[in-house]
This record gives C-alpha cells, structure tokens and sequence, in this order.
C-alpha cells in the first residue's frame, strides 16, 4: 500500500500526529468516506471500459461533393456527423454523479474539502505539501487547451467539461445548454464527448493519488489496525 504512492509522499512518523483528537477523527472519516467512493467509482462500468480503452469516433459525412480545384487539391462539402462507437448514456450518468460529487464545494469529501483536512494545523507539512502538489496537477491539466479549436478560438479542457456537465447532463444551465445544442448541430459532438472521457480518466488518476495519500496518513494514524504501519515512506 505505502509502495505504490512512494513518488508522492515522505516519510512521516505516527509521532508527528500525536494523540488524535475528536476533530481528528472525524477528518480520518472524511479520508475513509472519500477512499471508497473513489473504489465505488473505480469498479463502475464507465472507468472498467475506458480506464483502457480510447474511445473511437466515428465520422460520418452526408451528401458529399467533391470539386477539384487543381492536379493534387480539391474542396470537399457536405454534412458532417461525429459520434463517440458504444456511447452508453446510462453509463456516463452514473459516472457524472461521482464527478460532481469530487468536484463540488460543499460537498464533505470533495477535493477542495479534503484540502481543508491536509491544510489543518495537526497535518504534518510533507503529507499537506503532497496533497497540494496533486491538486496543482489536476488543476494544471483541466486549464490545459483540449483539442478542440473553433476557429481562433481554443477552448480549455475545464470549460468543455463544465459547458458538457452543465449544458446536458446536470442541471441543464441556458447559456451552456445552447452551446451544447450547437455542438450537437455541427456534428461535433463525437469529438466533445472523446475530450470529456479523456479529462474523466486524468481525474480519476488523480482521485487515485489522492486515496493512496489518504490511506498512508490512516496507516500511520492508526498503526495498529488491520493493515496499519508504525511510519510510511
């Protein structure tokens, strides 16, 4: 267990945390809650098939024309149509459910709720400096541009991913919802949904960063459970 997140982490004592209070035990809770609803999502249908798998898109083009414009080069015109092979609707709602609940602020055992545990006064700083490193990742890859370009425009991947989120799957919000009903007139929504598969696995690697972090600070807070350590690397 403490192997597989070794790149992460630093060596922390039992020591360093002291006696654990009552306070400290609930954030230990908030860990545990947080840990197997990230197993939960990890055996779900959406991550076993594309954990893997590269989603393939399928472009299909309608009423064709082809004029050639001189001896190697042509202009090519018709209805353009893209669509992600074995799109399962039942399973990305399943999935975005996870997603919001990771992502949302006021949820307990979101990323940004679980910062407030690793930033307590009790937290020794390599285990908090580790979280923060993780969290930094994350945030660099969803402000990341996808590779979606529109125009001049280049869109980034947190945007595709709230526009998608919030446009058609939760909550459907007006502005978003457009945009999504755009995309879908176009023909390129194959492509927006390969780009919101692909930031779903980058988080989900991350999630996983994030539960073998929390299972090093249980370990060490509870040496003597099942599975527990005296100290981690």
């Amino acid at each position: 267990m403490i192997r597989k997140v070794s790149h992460l982490v630093r060596v922390l004592d039992a020591s360093q945390l002291g006696t654990p209070t009552m306070e400290m035990q609930e954030d230990f809770e908030v860990l545990r809650r947080f840990n197997r609803r990230v197993t939960r999502t990890e055996q779900s249908r959406f991550w076993k098939r594309y954990e893997t798998q590269i989603p393939n898109v399928v472009w299909r083009m309608d009423k064709m024309k082809l004029e050639s414009t001189g001896p190697t080069s042509f202009t090519m015109e018709g209805k353009i149509d893209s669509v992600l092979q074995d799109f399962d609707q039942d399973e990305i709602d399943a999935f975005v459910l996870a997603y919001r609940q990771f992502t949302q602020n006021n949820d307990p055992i979101s990323i940004n709720s679980l910062g407030l545990i690793y930033a307590r006064a009790w937290m020794p700083p390599g285990p908090r400096r580790n979280y923060e490193e993780i969290r930094a990742c994350l945030n660099r890859e969803l402000d990341a541009y996808s590779d979606l370009i529109f125009g001049n425009y280049r869109i980034t991947v947190r945007a595709l991913v709230e526009i998608v989120l919030y446009g058609d799957l939760a909550h459907a919000k007006s502005d978003k919802a457009e945009i999504v009903e755009s995309w879908q007139k176009s023909g390129i929504m194959g492509c927006v949904w390969a780009e919101f598969f692909a930031a779903m696995r980058a988080l989900m690697e991350r999630l996983k960063q994030i539960r073998g972090l929390n299972e090093m600070m249980l370990a060490v807070a509870n040496p003597y459970a099942p599975g527990g350590h005296s100290a981690g690397k």
